[in-house]
Order: C-alpha cells, then structure tokens, then sequence
C-alpha cells in the first residue's frame, strides 16, 4: 500500500509558507547587496565618471614620452594608487612626461632584405642588485649604477667612457657597509673601491653586429632597430611620396610601432625623419653608432617626418594611469603601470613613449587611459542593474508586507488563497478534538479502575 498523503495544512511547513519564507529571504539578501553595491559604486563608478564627463579631455590620443620618474615620501598626488580611498597617503611615485601631438604614420612599400635588431639593457626587476647596508658592495668590480646603496651592475650591457671621477670610496674592510651605505650615482669600482664618475661620461649600449649592408631604411623604435631595403615612403594620411630610393640615400625615422610584413613596413607615429649618405654605413654596426648618424650627422628632412620640437605641446606634464590617480581592483595594476610608464632613461634604456590624453585648457595633466564609450557603458550597467534590483527587491517585500497573513499557528499564507475565518475554523475544530480523544481515554481508564 502506497503511503498515506497528509494534507497540506496539516504539514509542519506547509508548501506556501516555505515559498513564501524563501521568497522574503531572497529579497532581503537582494535589497542589502544592491544598497551596499550603489554606495561603493558612487566611489568606484559614479564620481569618476561624472568627472570624465566633464574633464573636457579630447578623446583622441597624443603621444608621451617619460621624461623623469620620482619617488616622494609624501605625496600631493601620484601617478598611480592601487586604492582609490588611500591614493594620497605615504609613499608615491611621481612620472613627468613630454607631451606632443601625433608623428607621421608612414608606409615603406615593395620592401626586401629586412632585418631587425633588439639591444636589450638592464631589467631592473631580474638584476640581482647589491645592497652596500649588508655588506654585499665588498667585492664590486666593473660599471655600476647606484641608488640609495643598492647598486646594480652594468658592465656587460653597456660601455661607459669618462675622464673624471671623484675620490674613492672604500665598500670592503670593517666600515665598508657604512661608507656605502647611501651612496648614489654611476660609479667604476674595482674590490670594492669605487670612485663616482662625474660628468660628462657616455654610456653605450654593447649592441653590435647590426647588418646595415645593402639597407636603405633604418627605423629606429625604443630599444629596437628595423633595416630593410625599400622602393619608396608614403605618407599614410596624404597618400603623397616622401622618399623614393632614387635619391641613392638612406632614410632614418624614430617610430612608436613598426608592422613587418611580406613587402612593406609599416611604421606609427615617426619624428626626426632625415636623410644619409651611403657611404656612412657599413656593412656591420652597433646601435651607439646608428644613433649618433641620426642625432648628429643625417641631414633632418621634415617632409618625411617632422622633428619632435615642432609637435611638442608640454615639455614637463604629470601623468596619472587616470583621472583619479587610482584603480580599485586591488590586482596589483599599479605595479605594472609604474614598470611600464616609468622608464625615464635613468637606467639606459630607452624611455617609455605611448599614447596619452589632456584637456586643451589643462595642459599640465595628462591621463594613460581614458575612454568615454566604456565609461558611459560602465556607468549605465552600474546605474541600472543595482537601482532594478533594489527597487524590485523593495515592491516585493512590500507585497508581502500587505498580502502575507500569518496565522495562530504561526504559518505565512497569502491571504487571496484561503479564506482567513475557515483557517482558523479548522484549526479550533482540530484543537477540541484532539481535546475530546483525550478526555475519553480518561474516562475508559478510569472505569478501568
């Protein structure tokens, strides 16, 4: 036999009552997240994109080029803060840049025979790096470039030539630690003595054997150097030629991106175009020599590209990651951002250059990530999702406020679905018989008796 189904009313939880508690549960949990959502959302969302709205800043990037990094104890405003409650407090890094308006973008066509070359200098995050406080500057010997005590070797990616230098400094015996232990600046040392080098000196990079035989365009980018051997240069906006290779001349050009393909390069944002004779080149070269023959020696033609002092828009502007000078997502952006944008030259490489964003009337500031479409994207989707789930978490529990009876028996019904006087007519017909079946079995024991 099939077990005996117990009405509903007479369950310990009847159906509509576990419905209706979890409905209430639900949009309590909803009502509280999406009210604690809108309140960190006015911070992370809403602020911020109010003041994008209204920053006046042109939404087409220029470039920059960091011009110096410093690190401040304490702070007026920093370039990049991992919380935005917390951005002005203690330490910060501070990163100045030059700001300019956009290069030539140029297209070397029916191009062959290329090459390119990566002169690698120091990672400043995998050097090993000696810190003169626990002792560890005793037994330098070479080039290296010192901050603060800690110093870090550069012997073998580059060259330094100088004429003058300071006294020596002693790292090794008893008081070496404390001799060195601040010291600061570029310094030759050999054991453990080390004298400053004073300027003027010049450090070149040990990047050699670049093929330069038979290459009549030398596109310099960062710490890298394409040569190829071209037809002609198109101007990509224009469409006008800049350069045929019936000039029997080499073409140099400073780029922020260079696109190989099959038969052409394409270079983005390039300054500095000039001119060079053949005969300057050989069939092998170092990138401290290219360098020199497009700064000193090629002949600067502007209708190639133009030279960066005609661009220039600000010679020293502060650059923050963006308007608030913070990010709240607590994944470490910061520390990226900063190894990224950072790189002023000071360790030899070649420094950082990238698209940026200002406001005509604020020239002084300029912002690393700035996009109005996703901004007004984000703050629609913060706007709409939480302020729906707060209103509709609202009605439904004022529904239930107005439509929930709960009965002597301490269930929740819906008041349209069973009549009140006939719930608590079965529940008082349920009482006074379980109080008759118990009164006769009194009786019967007692005439047992």
């Amino acid at each position: 036999m099939g077990k005996k189904k117990v009405p509903s009313e007479d369950l310990i939880v009847p159906p509509q009552d576990t419905r209706i508690c979890g409905t209430i549960c639900v949009c309590q949990m909803t009502l509280v997240l999406s009210s604690v959502a809108l309140v960190y959302l006015t911070v992370a969302i809403y602020m911020p994109s109010t003041r994008a709205f209204k920053s006046g800043i042109d939404p087409t990037p220029v470039m920059c080029t960091t011009t110096r990094a410093v690190n401040k104890d304490n702070c007026e405003w920093g370039s990049c803060g991992e919380w935005c409650l917390s951005k002005t407090s203690g330490a910060c890094i501070q990163i100045y840049v030059n700001l300019r308006t956009n290069g030539t973008n140029l297209t070397f066509q029916n191009c062959t025979n290329s090459a390119n070359k990566t002169c690698y200098g120091i990672d400043q995050d995998r050097a090993d790096k000696a810190r003169c406080i626990n002792d560890e500057c005793k037994n330098l010997t070479g080039t290296f470039n010192c901050t603060e005590g800690q110093c870090l070797n550069i012997t073998d990616a580059f060259e330094c030539v100088f004429k003058n230098s300071d006294s020596p400094v002693k790292c090794s015996g008893r008081r070496g630690k404390i001799n060195c232990m601040d010291i600061n600046g570029l310094f030759s040392c050999n054991r453990g003595t080390c004298r400053k080098i004073r300027t003027p000196y010049n450090c070149d990079r040990r990047c050699v054997d670049i093929p330069t035989r038979n290459k009549n365009v030398v596109v310099l980018s960062g710490d890298k150097v394409y040569l190829s051997q071209c037809q002609n240069a198109i101007n990509a906006e224009t469409k006008e030629e800049v350069w045929n290779e019936s000039a029997d001349n080499v073409v140099m050009a400073s780029c922020y991106f260079i696109k190989n393909t099959s038969d052409r390069v394409e270079a983005l944002d390039c300054i500095n175009g000039s001119t060079l004779e053949h005969n300057m080149l050989t069939d092998l070269t170092n990138f401290t020599y290219l360098s020199h023959l497009h700064i000193s020696v090629s002949v600067p033609t502007p209708e190639i590209a133009p030279p960066d002092f005609d661009l220039t828009i600000s010679n020293e502007s502060k650059l923050m990651i963006n308007l608030e000078g913070c990010v709240n997502t607590l994944m470490d952006e910061c520390k990226e951002f900063l190894k990224d944008f950072g790189r002023d030259g000071s360790d030899h490489n070649a420094r950082a250059r990238f698209p940026c964003f200002y406001s005509p009337s604020k020239k002084d500031i300029v912002v690393a990530r700035f996009d109005l479409e996703v901004t007004y994207r984000q703050f629609v989707i913060a706007s709409v999702v939480p302020s729906v789930l707060f209103v509709v978490s609202c009605l439904v529990l004022l529904l239930c406020q107005k439509t929930v009876y709960v009965g002597d028996d301490a269930k929740m019904r819906f008041k349209g679905c069973v009549d009140t006087d006939t719930i608590l007519a079965k529940n008082n017909i349920g009482s006074q018989t379980n109080l008759g079946d118990t009164g006769g079995g009194g009786g019967d024991d007692v005439m047992a008796l």
